[in-house]
């Protein structure tokens, strides 16, 4: 059960909002002064106050929320590392189970950390200046250190309340904290289907009634972006995709409710969701990310759905994070619930859930086209579905379930795991402060009736296998079992692409281009102590951890160091065209009418002129700045390779050597997709298929 509770302040976290003053408290609490109807600026500018690089998913980094980056954010006490050691740390499995919550919320986008870490910096004036910043290290880090604090109690409960006030009262906030030079508060924006965070930092009045809030978005680095205010018709705008704010035929339209603030000081104040007493989490936050927006939340007061929301107690609101509604991207909710005890879900489409509950955290899986249904209590998950896997953790203890009727109970000092399989045996399993992870998964496979799986020790792991006449195998095995991995791989089908639709390729928004040279600042998990270096700027994209084949064990995801890079050092490469794969034939639209173009590099790119036919791709063969290992730093670099094709009637994949297939995406004629070398040194290979 929950222990000890951690000070407030818990947020004194090198780079993070520990230096960001001002602007706030709890909406519903305090008085909103009347605005003035003036203009008010803070100074900041989106060049050089904001990042270079734009918002980015998880395959925008090798990166991972981390042992460290708990440690930094919430100490190293017994609740957020077994026996209180921080050197190394071992999440216990209530926080390990927490910073897996927060990679799957971060899957789409960091649009909250970039706003929140940006004016953090700027209030207090670090230096270098963000612009200057690369997406690598503690800079990376900081950035899903800050997108972590929406998920603190303090922090929900300050924006929910903004979220009930009208638009004046938030429009006279922001004018006020401007005028009095504070970077205050974040904004969030709602579309039916998509959530999207941003940084104010300036008011403009047109008239009376027309506001423009300007502000930094992550998404178009350095450019000044607006959201409108018609105080008259209780109305606002806000442009998403469009290059050209003023014209983009795919506004976000909004009104009161669909546009929140939450003060930078509700941060400051937060206490560690996972480690507090009783009083910190009273009640039940859910993350669900699912293929698509069809699941429904069944409560005693009704139903409840990602377009239906009118059941008290209950409030869902896209994350702020997810990609703007389309056909073949995964969107994520936040659900809260205050009031309810217990909730039934109904997942048709592939889903995860992770979510913190008043005892403990709980994450379901339902992978399957087939769909699923779970229940959530608050010390309890049940499912009927036997492709449906469950699991609890709380304090140092964590189980799981799966291939059958299952249910996970917190109980006063265990967590009991229970399965009835396919054959009808009724299997239970508990996770004790001697057993700390268990997990039970009904096989139903040939003669294999149900297997249960220990940590019998940090690495090792302990698996007995039953059949159906009752015969018994064991095992012991290195690795680690998913409840003590901070990281776990999302489902192919729930995974974000590169760019979201809609919005150009990451290298056309990068301020300049992808900076030669930098500096970069560094922090250690426990220390504010900064030191900088010079490095040259490499973009990197993740190469996604595969699952492996037994549920209940994964690999501990590394956390790769990013090491300055030697120009010099690396070689020079050429990337052929292969069409090997190109099913339509030349007299297909897909195969003529277009203009392609092959780009990447790290520090600069090349580009070849365009060609307008299936005939001429195999041509495209540009020679970029290749990676490999530094020789004076040991460093490494990944190459990323973009293959954009304007005009062309359908979507098409591409493939970086030996890697996976990526799906392009675009809109208007417009298709691009994009894949990543590492390590390159001597001529590669990009296949391109229809």
């Amino acid at each position: 059960m929950r222990k000890a509770k951690l000070p407030a302040g818990i947020l004194a976290f090198g780079l993070m909002v520990a230096a960001c003053g001002g602007g706030g408290g709890a909406g519903s609490s305090v008085t909103v002064p009347a605005a003035k109807g003036e203009n008010a600026s803070t100074g900041l500018v989106p060049n050089p106050d904001g990042f270079a690089f734009p918002n980015f998913g998880s395959s925008g980094s090798t990166e991972v929320f981390n042992e460290n980056d708990l440690v930094t954010m919430f100490g190293s006490g017994p609740d957020v590392c077994e026996g209180g050691v921080s050197t190394p740390c071992v999440p216990t499995a209530e926080a390990a189970a927490w910073a897996r919550m927060i990679n799957q919320a971060r899957e789409a986008g960091h649009c909250e950390g970039f706003a929140v870490l940006s004016a953090a910096r700027f209030a207090g004036k670090e230096s270098p200046k963000t612009v200057e910043l690369l997406n690598q290290g503690d800079v990376t880090h900081g950035i899903m250190r800050a997108f972590a604090t929406q998920f603190l109690k303090e922090t929900q409960d300050n924006t929910k309340s903004w979220a009930k006030k009208s638009l004046g009262d938030i429009v006279a906030t922001l004018e006020n904290s401007f005028a009095s030079g504070e970077v205050g508060f974040s904004l969030g924006v709602y579309s039916d289907l998509g959530g999207h965070a941003v940084l104010p930092y300036a008011i403009e009045y047109d008239s009376p009634d027309q506001v423009r809030i300007k502000i930094y978005d992550s998404n178009w680095p350095g450019e000044e972006r607006f959201v409108l205010v018609d105080l008259a018709a209780n109305e606002w705008r806000f442009s998403f995709f469009g290059s050209d704010p003023l014209n983009d035929p795919d506004v976000w339209v909004g009104g009161p409710g669909d546009l929140d603030i939450t003060a930078m000081s509700a941060r400051e104040s937060g206490t560690c969701p996972f480690c507090s007493d009783a009083t910190a989490v009273d009640k039940s936050l859910l993350v669900i990310r699912s293929l698509r927006p069809d699941w429904s939340i069944e409560t005693p007061g009704g139903t409840v759905t990602a377009t239906s929301n009118t059941v008290e107690g209950v409030t869902v609101r896209p994350l702020r994070s997810s990609a703007p509604a389309d056909a073949s991207v995964p969107v994520d909710f936040m659900i809260e619930i205050s009031t309810v005890k217990s909730v039934s879900l109904d997942l048709p489409s592939p889903t995860r859930i992770s979510g913190m509950t008043p005892t403990g955290i709980v994450e379901i899986d339902s992978p399957s086209e087939q769909g699923g249904s779970a229940t959530i209590e608050d010390d309890r998950v049940t499912t009927e579905s036997s492709g449906v896997r469950i699991a609890m953790s709380s304090g140092n203890r964590g189980a799981a379930a799966s291939g059958g009727v299952s249910t996970i109970a917190i109980e006063p000092d265990q967590i009991a795991a229970q399965v009835t399989t396919s054959a009808g045996t009724e299997v239970q399993v508990e996770s004790t402060d001697e057993t700390r992870l268990v997990e039970v998964v009904g096989r139903d496979e040939g003669n294999v009736d149900y297997e249960v799986v220990t940590q019998s020790g940090p690495t090792e792991i302990a698996r007995r296998v039953v059949s159906v006449d009752g015969t018994e195998t064991s095992e012991v095995e290195s690795g680690v079992m998913r409840g003590q991995t901070v990281a776990d791989a999302l489902p192919e089908v729930l995974q974000a692409p590169d760019v979201k639709p809609g919005l150009p390729p990451a290298s056309e928004r990068t301020i300049g281009g992808v900076p030669v040279t930098t500096t970069t600042v560094a922090t250690s998990p426990t220390s504010s102590t900064s030191t900088t270096s010079t490095t040259v700027a490499t973009a990197t994209t993740a190469n996604r951890p595969t699952q492996t084949t037994r549920p209940s064990v994964t690999t501990s995801p590394a956390t790769p160091t990013t090491q300055a890079q030697n120009a010099s050092a690396r070689k020079a490469a050429v990337i052929n065209v292969n069409v090997a794969e190109w099913s339509p034939g030349v007299s297909d639209p897909m195969s003529s009418g277009f203009s392609a173009r092959l780009s990447g590099g790290a520090g600069q790119f090349d580009s070849v002129p365009g060609c307008g036919d299936v005939g001429c791709l195999e041509s495209l063969r540009p020679e970029i700045l290749g990676g490999g290992t530094d020789s004076a730093t040991g460093g490494e670099t990944t190459i990323p390779v973009t293959f954009t094709m304007s005009g062309v009637p359908g979507s098409f994949s591409v493939r970086c050597g030996n890697g996976s297939w990526v799906s392009s995406s675009g809109s208007g004629g417009n298709q691009s997709a994009s894949c990543s070398f590492a390590n390159v040194t001597s001529d590669v290979t990009v296949y391109i298929r229809a």
